[in-house]
């Protein structure tokens, strides 16, 4: 049970540790004495050995132990990196082209889509430009979509659903499907979804009329033909969220009698198309990983980015005819505010249009509406419409765009028991 030592000719002095029973080894190293006899000499190579043996099967063990502990942190790694779909949704998002294979793909269960073409409602016929038709589809639009939930008839609230893409891009049956009928579900309520004009073929008003003609037709007609309507209901995201709530000041400024706005419900809503907000600089998209950088908008430069459409949309400033950008009848957060129906508000803390909803929901409030703004962290523009896991295998998806995709559908359906509360008693 005595410390080993050994000594060595010419090597550097070297001291060990080793964790045996024997206790602590020294090493070192001097001029071999020459009053050590042959037969100590050879004990001592003996000793040497075994003790090199020893050291020898300890690496070996240490290894064996750090490749374990290395594949059970990679574990750990793997588990939190499962447990935390939001990061793998936004690092997917993030080196996506335009985030539409992330969209969802399916429709919801139980909801049935009946498309309506112009020949019936006598909405706009139209055609994109050939420079902007992506498919056939484009040669023949106006067509509009009913997404019906199982058990709803036409004495059931109706809901007009406004899409987005900046009035530049999509329609009610390219890529917003899943969402309508998820809405649709989610409510209990049948959901009529337009195909409006969008720009450059179309400037403003052009959105703003067949909105207005949209909802005029949903008054008088339901998922089973002709039919008015107990109540109706706005929604929509980003620009169609915008496209909502100036529909809500047109109806309010120029009322159509016994056809009220039951409630607006709408999610990252383009209300400022001065982009002037703070979170265009503070919340555009940075390599850093940032939480609250959006992965959906990563210009550089997001007000420069965003011009284009919004001048096909206004005109530019020196064009004859041109909108301000602070046109209060689509940029709805420079008009008045008063008097609006009860609004929901759904937006994510990491995206850009933050401010659009933000400053949208203080100026209303202020002004006496009824606002509901839900900020949601680390979520990103248009989040409800990524419910199945941006296209990732996911254990277990994101919870946020499902809890208030639920909250938009709780909130209508909220609505419109109020509503025939108040029938009841007027009666």
């Amino acid at each position: 049970d005595m410390p080993l030592s050994w000594e060595h000719l010419g090597k550097p002095a070297l001291l060990i540790a080793a964790s045996r029973r024997c206790g602590p080894v020294y090493v070192k190293s001097t001029l071999w004495q020459h009053h050590v006899f042959a037969e100590n000499a050879a004990a001592v190579a003996q000793r040497r050995f075994k003790l090199l043996q020893i050291f020898s099967d300890q690496a070996i063990l240490k290894e064996a132990e750090l490749g374990r502990a290395a594949s059970n942190i990679s574990a750990i790694i793997e588990d939190k990196e499962e447990e935390d779909p939001v990061a793998r949704c936004r690092a997917v998002l993030a080196k996506s082209k335009n985030c539409e294979p992330e969209m969802d793909q399916k429709l919801a269960p139980g909801v049935k889509i009946v498309t309506l073409p112009p020949s019936v409602t006598g909405f706009p016929h139209w055609r994109r430009y050939p420079e902007y038709a992506v498919s056939k589809a484009d040669d023949d639009r106006g067509h509009a979509d009913w997404a019906i939930p199982e058990g709803v008839d036409n004495s059931s609230p109706r809901i007009l659903y406004c899409h987005g893409g900046g009035y530049l891009l999509y329609s009610p049956q390219c890529i917003y499907r899943p969402a309508t009928t998820r809405l649709a579900a989610a409510s209990g309520m049948p959901l009529f979804a337009f195909d409006y004009r969008k720009v450059p073929e179309f400037k403003h008003p052009a959105q703003l009329e067949d909105a207005l003609q949209a909802y005029r037709w949903i008054w008088e007609n339901g998922p089973e033909g002709p039919g008015r309507a107990t109540a109706v209901f706005l929604a929509g995201d980003s620009a169609g969220g915008g496209l909502a709530l100036a529909l809500a000041l047109r109806l309010r400024d120029q009322p159509i009698e016994g056809c009220p706005v039951s409630g607006i419900t709408v999610v990252s809503p383009e209300t400022d198309l001065s982009c002037s907000g703070e979170s265009y600089k503070t919340r555009r998209w940075l390599d850093d990983g940032s939480e609250h950088r959006d992965p959906v908008f990563r210009a550089s430069d997001p007000v420069k980015a965003s011009m284009p459409a919004i001048y096909g949309l206004l005109g530019r400033p020196d064009d004859k005819d041109s909108y301000p950008l602070t046109e209060p009848s689509i940029s709805v957060l420079h008009a008045a505010l008063h008097n609006l129906p009860p609004l929901q508000i759904h937006v994510g803390d990491a995206e850009v249009m933050l401010s659009d909803a933000v400053n949208f929901a203080e100026k209303a409030r202020k002004a006496g509406s009824p606002v509901e703004l839900n900020v949601w962290p680390r979520m990103w523009h248009t989040f409800t419409l990524f419910t199945e896991g941006c296209g990732l295998d996911l254990k277990k998806l994101p919870e946020e765009p499902r809890k208030a995709l639920m909250q938009q559908g709780e909130f209508l359906r909220r609505l419109a028991r109020d509503r025939n509360y108040l029938d009841d008693k007027k009666s």
